[in-house]
């Protein structure tokens, strides 16, 4: 088996762009499995939703999806908050907007979870987002992609 300087190239980037890739998918799993076990240690307070919506934004190829917009008021020691964040990570729409919106309607009694050191950094869920399991599922299927490329490429070139 010989191979040329051009498949060597092909076969490099592809290596790189995996674990670019896997670099940022991990990184988002990770930094939210963080958020996730510290919001579990975080104080809890009776809130009220304030306004319960959805807001559509356009993507960078003309379509649009939606993200669900829930703010809603809590006190701690007194002092009035407001909040914004739903569940910990980074903020994330797509079909599921509704359900939220649905979930947490305006004038609705919702548990309140609150960081006792910054009690103005709050959510309503603590639990881990449901799109952590699809970033497993396409870093999984990414890798073997390339992989399966590069193997192709290096015994048929």
């Amino acid at each position: 088996m010989n191979l040329n300087t051009d498949t060597l190239i092909v076969i490099g980037s592809m290596c790189f762009s995996a674990l670019l890739i896997d670099g940022i998918l991990l990184g988002i799993i990770f930094i939210t499995r963080r958020k996730v076990a510290q919001a579990s240690a975080w104080s809890a307070v009776m809130g009220t939703v304030t306004s319960s919506t959805l807001e559509w934004r356009r993507g960078s190829k003309g379509g649009s999806t939606a993200y669900p917009i829930v703010q809603y008021s809590y006190q701690v020691m007194g002092q009035a908050h407001q909040g914004n964040k739903v569940m910990p990570g980074p903020e994330s729409g797509g079909s599921w907007a509704h359900k939220v919106v649905e979930r947490y309607p305006a004038g609705a009694q919702v548990m309140v979870y609150y960081d006792p050191q910054n009690p103005s950094d709050a959510l309503l869920e603590r639990n881990m987002p449901g799109y952590i399991t699809w970033l497993w599922v396409a870093l999984i299927v990414t890798d073997l992609f390339l992989c399966g490329i590069g193997v192709f490429l290096t015994f048929m070139m």
